[in-house]
């Protein structure tokens, strides 16, 4: 079931993959840094967080609280904020 949801560049050696992935017959959300070698593929690191379905809802109540806080703060554009690309809808 491993599918990559979303590649985030992180700096020019590093980029944030979130995956839906499957293992020992149980699903999981996975978000995780990736080390991006010169030549060759990229290859996971350890740093991360490895999620049950069942979180999801919490975690979508964080990442918007983040979102109202970072508003708040003028960290990011309203308007950058809310032209990401969803390709479901």
């Amino acid at each position: 079931m491993d599918q990559l949801i979303a590649t985030i560049e992180k700096n020019s050696d590093e980029e944030i993959r979130v995956s839906l992935r499957e293992f020992k017959g149980h699903p999981f959300i996975d978000i995780r840094v990736y080390w991006k070698p010169a030549d060759g593929e990229p290859g996971p690191t350890k740093k991360g967080v490895t999620l049950s379905p069942e979180l999801f809802p919490r975690l979508k109540e964080a990442i918007s609280a983040l979102e109202a806080a970072l508003l708040k703060a003028q960290l990011v554009d309203r308007q950058a904020a809310e032209s990401v690309h969803h390709p479901e809808k």
